[in-house]
């Protein structure tokens, strides 16, 4: 028989839906079933409840779960507890007071037997015994077997060897032929039913009820037996083929459960080293739990062991990923205070001048920040900005300086040739003057020392002229110099 998905229903619903089978006659079967299905629920809610939580980035170990429905869901169930502990306790009291009721009954029956003289009297009294045995109430079941065939014993005795009018037996034995016929009829019916252990159930109901009935003549006790005995054999055929089944399937579950935790065991968490890794096999366990969830049991025998297995599979992955959460945590935050530091060093720094021993700090200080992991992703571009920014602080100053002294240099070297050109004019004047005597003759007219007077007298006019840019040079130096 096909296994039926049992559809999910909000947990109120449950709830709502127990305290009604409160009110039936023997809601046992649908008290069993809908605990399980609240607790299926339940887990289900929790694993989405999880799921979600960790896909947010959340660390697992901070992940929790209310569930106000289960306190209220307990609570019905303790009420069923004690109105069911009630009701076995008077169903055993109400059992061996009728265990006591038809051992009387068979005293009374086995004198009557024992003693079959005027069996018209007779038969009445033990037809009323009948109806007293049948109205008498359940006996456990422990009791009832070795009291029913005594019982049996007894009344085919008394039909097959006591000595009654042909009239009153042939009506008796009528009465119960029919009786056995719609038994049978009853039985062969079951082979419609679809659920088998209904089927099987109301089997053995119909099976006290032959067992309680009188007999019938003998040449028809065979056929109606086998006619009994045939019905009950299809039904007990298809409940041993259902249970069959159901336990090859549970052996089949057992194997697909084995299979999902060795591939949880498998996972190596010794290998997984990020965060990104552990998202995966996050998702890949939870696939995990979900098919686990869609496989029905396993044999009685294991399937307490498999699920135990299976649990300290998950929780020993998920106790490791906490771990390393906590540890990636705790290093995050030394990571932090290490860059803290390094940013500190830097702003101290930024705004020295000494620009070669300063460059040599902020190279180390680079260096030794990259050596240094991540931080939480929260604040790493901040952080980060804020080094960056005082590393960017210095060497723009750096930068502009030496533009600075680049134009010094420039304005340095324009002065150098300045003053050379100054001297070489002055060494020119002084020759030239000292050459003057030379060529003064006494005459009046000496166009070659007029020449040579102009010339000189030029060269003075340009010496001027060098020596105030000279001085506009030296000005800018010392301009930028202060600046």
């Amino acid at each position: 028989m096909e296994q039926v998905e049992e559809k999910m229903i909000s947990l109120e619903e449950i709830i709502l839906k127990t305290e009604e089978s409160l009110k039936g006659e023997d809601p046992r079967v649908e008290i069993t079933r809908l605990k399980a299905l609240f607790y299926k629920t339940k887990e289900a809610l929790m694993s989405e409840s999880k799921k979600q939580w960790l896909e947010a980035g959340n660390d697992e170990e901070s992940w929790t779960f209310q569930c106000p429905e289960e306190e209220k869901f307990k609570e019905i169930l303790e009420k069923y507890k004690q109105v069911r502990a009630q009701q076995i306790k008077d169903a055993e009291q109400e059992s061996e007071k009728a265990y006591e009721r038809k051992k009387v009954i068979l005293d009374q029956l086995s004198k009557l037997v024992e003693n079959p003289e005027n069996v018209d009297k007779l038969f009445p009294q033990v037809r009323e015994l009948q109806q007293a045995w049948k109205e008498a109430g359940e006996v456990s079941k422990n009791k009832y077997n070795d009291l029913v065939k005594k019982y049996q014993v007894l009344i085919e005795k008394f039909y097959d060897y006591v000595k009654i009018s042909n009239e009153l037996r042939d009506y008796d034995f009528k009465k119960n032929l029919e009786a056995k016929v719609a038994l049978c009829e009853a039985a062969e019916k079951l082979n419609d039913e679809k659920q088998i252990n209904v089927a099987f159930q109301k089997l053995q109901a119909l099976h006290s009820e032959w067992r309680e009935l009188g007999p019938v003549s003998r040449e028809n006790r065979e056929e109606i037996w086998n006619r009994f005995k045939e019905a009950s054999d299809v039904i007990n055929k298809k409940h041993a083929a259902f249970y069959q089944s159901k336990k090859e399937e549970e052996v089949e579950n057992l194997q697909k459960k084995t299979v999902l935790c060795e591939t949880i065991e498998a996972i190596d968490v010794n290998k997984i080293h990020s965060y990104k890794e552990w998202e995966k096999v996050t998702e890949q366990v939870l696939d995990i739990q979900s098919q686990w969830k869609k496989i029905g049991f396993a044999p009685k025998k294991s399937n307490t062991k498999i699920y135990e297995r299976f649990r300290a599979a998950c929780d020993a992955l998920f106790l490791a990923k906490s771990e390393f959460y906590k540890s990636a945590k705790d290093k995050l935050a030394a990571n932090l205070k290490a860059k803290k530091e390094l940013i500190e060093k830097a702003e101290s720094l930024k705004d020295n001048t000494n620009w070669k021993a300063t460059t040599e700090k902020f190279i180390a200080l680079q260096k030794e920040w990259k050596k240094i992991g991540p931080v939480p992703n929260k604040i790493s571009e901040q952080i980060w900005k804020k080094f960056n920014s005082a590393c960017d602080a210095f060497f723009e100053a750096k930068a502009k300086a030496q533009e600075g002294e680049k134009s010094i240099n420039v304005i340095r070297k324009e002065r150098e040739k300045l003053i050379r050109a100054y001297e070489a004019n002055r060494a020119t004047i002084a020759t030239r003057e000292n050459n003057i005597g030379f060529l003064n003759l006494g005459k009046e007219s000496n166009p070659i020392l007029d020449e040579m007077l102009k010339n000189i007298e030029k060269l003075k006019k340009e010496q001027e002229d060098l020596m105030k840019k000279i001085k506009a040079l030296e000005e800018k130096i010392r301009n930028a110099e202060k600046n």
